[in-house]
């Protein structure tokens, strides 16, 4: 059977990710790098002279690969902006290819139901890039949920900090912003830099091994310590799926000491901890434990894997779809209407440390303070300690069809 023929939508930042994992897979025999689509061709001479030596056509537009790429490429993938996701998107599956669309997959989940509308109307599909979802580890704890070696879930937690400084908000004119050219991003560490773990959380919770859990509703408060951005860099969020499990999720871009995803699975049968570095460790309520890891497999080439498994006809579905994604959007959704707005953290509970494009901010204690709302399962203001938090109420997401950050939500008191 012949490679899988896929293009790449730029050739710098994570689309530079994108084309080494299809070196990869050209190595596997699956699939291989057919065409790139570079705008700047100034600015990336040197890349597109590199990739045309390699016999790979450039094209200078995304519409210009959707109309003479026909018939040669067989899959898309779209390491692009926030903001630009849902428009490539719908012209790429109505244009008739498949596509990898990178994480998070849309701002708002009326965007995210016409992209289902329309991949069931033209019968491509979009995979999207939760790469986690791809992990050995998670696939198998999904399957041990549904065959009920958990019992029934009663909650699932996850806390992980990872810092950022000036050079990460300085990378592209989108970065940190709520709006930008006209179109919602919400660029903030639970929309972007660890949606991962907020959509592994709600994955697992589902009670089918490719579906995510819906949502009942969430409760969230997000926050920023840095004055010069719009969107959030601190933010603990709790929801209710519409079969009762909690889940909750405290991350922030401002520690001083990071601390790496952790996730908590608590069922009746049994409870496991799952780390970002895919250690996985199940501790039954008979006595019995089991240890496992991700077996060297690597999820972000998994992504790629799939997609060109999916062209083969080697698999029915992908790992990580609209379908699966859409409770994430709702629950990004639900967590700005109930908390309204992204609260500034004043100045004097804020430290600055480093310099240049290494500074970056620190909320003093929050460590100690997610840690402590971690463990009580409780958000920032409930622990009645914290000066500039916040309360909000739970905002209910059932049958959620529209996100209208200008709007009013209904409200559960």
């Amino acid at each position: 059977m012949k490679k899988v023929a896929f293009a790449v939508v730029g050739v710098r930042n994570f689309a530079a990710e994108h084309i080494k994992q299809l070196s990869l897979l050209a190595e596997e025999g699956l699939g291989e790098l057919k065409a790139v689509v570079i705008t700047d061709m100034d600015k990336n001479k040197a890349k597109a002279q590199e990739l045309a030596d390699r016999g790979i056509t450039i094209y200078q537009s995304y519409s210009e690969l959707l109309e003479k790429g026909k018939g040669t490429i067989d899959v898309i993938t779209l390491p692009t902006s926030i903001h630009t996701h849902y428009q490539m998107a719908l012209d790429g599956m109505r244009a008739g290819y498949n596509l990898v669309l990178e994480k998070p997959p849309v701002p708002t989940v009326q965007q995210m139901d016409e992209l289902i509308k329309v991949e069931n109307e033209t019968g491509v599909f979009c995979s999207i890039g939760f790469q986690q979802i791809h992990a050995q580890t998670i696939q198998r704890l999904k399957q041990m949920i549904v065959a009920g070696d958990f019992g029934e879930i009663k909650e699932i937690a996850c806390r992980g900090y990872w810092s950022r400084n000036i050079a990460y908000y300085n990378r592209n004119p989108w970065a940190g912003k709520v709006v930008f050219a006209g179109q919602l991003v919400m660029d903030g560490p639970i929309h972007n830099a660890l949606a991962h773990y907020l959509n592994n959380m709600i994955f697992l919770a589902g009670s089918e091994q490719h579906k995510s859990a819906e949502l009942a509703w969430v409760r969230a408060e997000l926050y920023r310590s840095r004055p010069f951005i719009t969107s959030d860099d601190t933010s603990c969020l709790e929801a209710e799926t519409t079969t009762g499990t909690k889940i909750y999720f405290y991350t922030t871009h401002s520690p001083r000491v990071e601390l790496d995803p952790i996730i908590e699975i608590i069922g009746t049968k049994a409870r496991a901890t799952w780390d970002y570095s895919q250690r996985t460790h199940v501790q039954f309520t008979n006595g019995e434990e089991l240890t496992f890891d991700n077996d060297g497999v690597d999820p972000w080439y998994e992504v790629m894997r799939t997609a060109a498994q999916l062209v083969r006809g080697e698999l029915e579905q992908p790992y990580s779809t609209l379908e699966n994604s859409r409770s994430f959007v709702v629950a990004i959704n639900g967590a700005y209407d109930s908390a309204k707005v992204i609260r500034p953290i004043p100045e004097e509970y804020v430290d600055w440390i480093s310099e240049g494009d290494d500074r970056r901010a620190v909320v003093r204690d929050i460590e100690d303070l997610f840690g402590e709302a971690f463990e009580k399962r409780v958000l920032l203001s409930d622990l009645n300690k914290v000066p500039w938090a916040a309360a909000t109420p739970k905002v209910s997401v059932r049958d959620y069809k529209e996100f209208n950050p200008f709007g009013v939500q209904e409200v559960i008191l």
